[in-house]
């Protein structure tokens, strides 16, 4: 799927940029997962498809002597949830996922628990939850989160979103942000939705 995925937005950015390189200008290769996907593309174009992937959830590596661009795209899953306990024997409970609520400005308190896999490989990945409103404004942030992925790029977390306030109806939505080593802003890799009203 993620092929797939990648796939499709490569093909809408060559048709977007031109398939053969500007004369003189070097040649961008993108890679997913070790295979080649696309090139011949302008090395102009690097930072258009880093936007791009980055909207989408992705993560680029990309080397401006060679050309070559890796794609790096995590596998993100959100769960909204009233519970999460963990048992002696270290197994996770889970009570009564969330799909909505029937009444506004009644303080809410909920668990999200977030399963990342395939993390870029990292000194120091930062994974932080977002709230944010029906009107497309934050609600609620959690705490920052970090993780080193240089052996393991798999792990999980959960946090509670206490007395929370939802004072507007429509779709919340729950997103998960991560940046890692040294880049500036966080890139939304994974979300979840509920709803208030009926």
């Amino acid at each position: 799927m993620k092929k797939v995925w990648l796939s499709a937005l490569v093909a809408v950015a060559v048709a977007g940029v031109g398939g053969a390189t500007a004369l003189g200008e070097g040649a961008l290769r993108i890679y997913l997962d070790g295979d080649r996907i696309a090139d011949e593309l302008p090395s102009s174009a690097a930072k258009a498809q880093e936007d791009v992937i980055n909207k989408l959830g992705g993560f680029v590596d990309y080397n401006a002597s060679s050309g070559r661009m890796e794609i790096i795209k995590p596998n993100v899953n959100v769960m909204v949830l009233e519970g999460i306990q963990q048992t002696r024997n270290k197994t996770l409970v889970f009570s009564n996922p969330i799909s909505g609520y029937t009444d506004k400005d009644v303080p809410r308190t909920f668990n999200v628990f977030v399963e990342v896999d395939d993390a870029p490989a990292a000194r120091e990945v930062q994974m932080r939850l977002q709230l944010i409103g029906p009107d497309g404004k934050t609600v609620d942030r959690g705490k920052e989160w970090k993780y080193n992925t240089q052996r393991a790029n798999s792990f999980y977390f959960s946090e509670p979103f206490v007395s929370t306030k939802l004072e507007q109806y429509g779709t919340y939505k729950v997103q998960v942000q991560m940046k890692y080593d040294d880049q500036r802003s966080y890139v939304t890799v994974g979300e979840n939705s509920f709803t208030v009203g009926r």
